[in-house]
């Protein structure tokens, strides 16, 4: 996969933490999975495609994570997912897709995003077809995280 095509997300959600949230990020390196199966407890994910591009985002939590995250947009504390949790992290997920689009659209790969669905509890998820997914660990204020981007561009 180029790289050309996962730092417009990297970049996106950097940008969306510290607009949203008023925080930093951390990264650790970036990695090619072995497989196309995520873990986690709370994890937004959303599916773009064009003619020649298709692909997904995923932003993956650990609840904990997720809670911060919501805590850090609302000043709310709570102690369990609720259904606003999970609309914060479909909106996060939203907005760092938006964000890549945006970007790639100046290089000329255009796609159409979808509508972001949020999975809570032990879960997996799958991204489409046989591309390869690249992982990027992060951490906001020591709380882990993990996006993860499959796409593919024909010519």
């Amino acid at each position: 996969m180029n790289v050309n095509f996962i730092n417009p997300f990297i970049v996106s959600f950097e940008n969306a933490v510290e607009m949203m949230l008023g925080v930093s990020t951390e990264r650790d390196a970036p990695y090619l999975k072995g497989d196309v199966l995520t873990d986690g407890d709370v994890t937004g994910v959303i599916g773009f495609a064009e003619k020649n591009v298709t692909g997904s985002v995923s932003l993956s939590f650990p609840e904990a994570s997720a809670l911060y995250v919501y805590h850090k947009l609302t000043g709310e504390n709570i102690f369990q997912v609720t259904r606003e949790v999970q609309d914060s992290i479909g909106e996060l997920t939203n907005i760092v897709a938006g964000g890549a689009k945006t970007a790639l659209a100046s290089d000329g790969i255009t796609f159409h995003i979808g509508i972001p669905s949020v999975i809570v509890g032990k879960h997996k998820i799958s991204h489409s077809g046989n591309t390869p997914v690249v992982a990027v660990p992060f951490r906001v204020e020591n709380r882990k995280l993990i996006m993860e981007i499959s796409m593919k561009v024909t010519a």
